[in-house]
């Protein structure tokens, strides 16, 4: 029992320590009559990263790859967007950040910053584990479906900080298989496939 304790502490560390070196982003408004600018600088020491520029029908105006262990800098010039509320997204493997700006003539302004922790997923030897830092220790809905949408197993996570699974896939049917995790308003799915 000790020994689970302490590989259980040791794992939940080493997350939060992983979490903890997470890239860093600074976002910049430069504004003039003559041009409305977003200077985005983004530190990347963890993995790779999608960012993206959507405007407010959710249509993606501009992608990139970020790769990891790299700096990445870009001036965003906004002078020819309508006005109205835009969002600048980065997502990598732990974590999703959205700037919301507004553009109104010749002003830009950075209204909202949000971060949702995604969970960890990874597959060894017919085993899945999961891990997800739950800073807000959200109640967190754990299901896994098999391909006919059939739940064969669930579980409600309370009040945890940190939380770790592991599901046993080596008894399981052949088939495609689905977890699902429900943190707050936001959801996220793996999909494994059984040979």
């Amino acid at each position: 029992m000790k020994t689970i304790k302490k590989l259980t502490l040791s794992t939940a560390f080493l997350f939060i320590s992983a979490f903890g070196m997470a890239n860093e982003m600074d976002l910049r408004i430069f504004t003039d009559k003559e041009s409305k600018t977003l200077l985005f600088n983004y530190t990347n020491s963890s993995t790779d990263a999608e960012l993206r520029f959507v405007d407010g029908e959710g249509n993606v105006i501009f992608t990139e790859s970020l790769e990891d262990n790299s700096e990445y800098s870009k001036k965003f010039n906004l002078g020819n967007l309508e006005s109205g509320v835009y969002t600048l997204e980065v997502e990598d493997a732990i974590k999703e950040t959205e700037f919301t700006i507004t553009l109104e003539d010749y002003t830009v302004a950075i209204k909202n910053k949000s971060e949702r922790t995604k969970p960890v997923f990874r597959t060894k030897d017919h085993m899945v584990y999961l891990n997800l830092l739950n800073l807000e220790k959200e109640d967190v809905a754990i299901a896994v479906y098999d391909e006919d949408e059939r739940m064969v197993a669930s579980k409600i996570v309370e009040n945890e900080q940190v939380i770790e699974k592991a599901f046993n896939f080596k008894e399981a049917h052949r088939g495609h298989y689905t977890i699902k995790v429900k943190k707050g308003n936001d959801t996220f799915y793996e999909e494994i496939n059984v040979d």
